[in-house]
């Protein structure tokens, strides 16, 4: 008998992190393929390529590594519907939006089973199997990365919502008299937390506010490279103003996260993203104000915990609900 694994992949705008598993979720391969923002039928296609040496190498290069592929999960950023496989809004992938990711993969892998999943859902799912997330029934993630993304589970079920546009957590208002965020609103999360943001708030304060400072050297140096990982190295060395920036930060997603125990009373709260790899200069800050926000005193000293499986958390997710999905049928 054929032993199954699961492709679980997540789909960036340059490039497919997937990994390929086995029936108890233990990772016995990863990789990664270029992605094509403009054809999701190209990029499927140079990923089931490369699966498919995995399955069945070229004659004369040994034994295959797996037996058989049994389904696909995909993660992608943007408004997904895990039921039709339909894609609306994704930013980084304008060449994909309005199209059918189940029809693509089907036509890609043979109509192999699959399962579709907002990256961020995906991600709080391999958080929950394997992660920060693990002995939770309830959780709610926030991903700091280039903006800011939600995932919500309740009850072991992640929630999507009617339209499919749950947990879109980095677009709470937090301020409607804030800066103006991306998605054209006022006062976001993702106005203060988002990177793009991040960073323009260390180019204004160097230009306008602190002009001889080691963050303006920084930012000047490193010009349009500068990276929150440069600003975060700066704040662990000591800069005042490095240091001012994440706390902001950090003071802001604890609004966030206030509010959304006071709404969904979880059983912890996971804070991942590139972003989140400031650490305690943006956790601390954030900590310090959620039991200000709470009403529950049962719930004031929530857990408010970093994600841990890094950059595969969604690709991991992924091949976790490829796994569920076929469990159940």
């Amino acid at each position: 008998m054929a032993t199954e694994f699961y492709l679980g992949a997540d789909i960036g705008g340059t490039g497919v992190k997937y990994i390929i598993s086995n029936g108890l979720g233990d990772i016995v391969h990863q990789g990664e393929v270029p992605t094509d923002p403009n054809s999701g039928k190209r990029t499927l296609g140079r990923l089931a390529m490369e699966v498919a040496e995995k399955i069945s190498p070229p004659e004369g290069s040994g034994e295959a590594m797996f037996s058989r592929l049994a389904a696909v999960g995909l993660a992608c950023a943007g408004i997904v519907n895990p039921e039709s496989g339909h894609l609306g809004r994704s930013p980084n992938l304008p060449g994909w939006e309005e199209s059918n990711l189940k029809r693509i993969i089907a036509n890609e892998f043979q109509d192999i089973p699959s399962v579709v999943a907002n990256d961020v859902n995906a991600a709080l799912y391999g958080e929950y199997s394997f992660g920060a997330g693990r002995g939770c029934r309830n959780l709610v993630m926030i991903a700091l990365g280039t903006g800011v993304g939600g995932g919500i589970m309740l009850d072991g079920q992640l929630v999507v919502g009617s339209h499919n546009g749950a947990a879109e957590i980095g677009h709470m208002v937090l301020d409607p008299s804030g800066p103006t965020c991306t998605c054209g609103g006022v006062g976001c999360l993702e106005s203060w937390a988002g990177s793009v943001a991040i960073l323009k708030q260390a180019r204004l304060m160097a230009k306008v506010e602190l002009q001889d400072t080691a963050l303006a050297k920084m930012v000047a140096e490193k010009g349009d490279d500068l990276s929150t990982r440069d600003l975060s190295l700066l704040a662990e060395q000591g800069d005042a103003a490095s240091v001012a920036i994440f706390a902001e930060v950090g003071h802001r997603l604890g609004h966030a996260v206030g509010n959304m125990v006071n709404l969904l009373d979880p059983d912890r709260v996971i804070i991942g993203g590139g972003v989140a790899q400031a650490g305690e200069l943006i956790m601390g800050p954030c900590r310090a104000l959620v039991p200000q926000m709470v009403l529950a005193d049962e719930a004031k000293n929530i857990p408010v915990v970093p994600a841990e499986l890094g950059t595969m958390a969604a690709a991991v997710g992924a091949a976790s609900l490829a796994r569920r999905e076929q469990a159940d049928r």
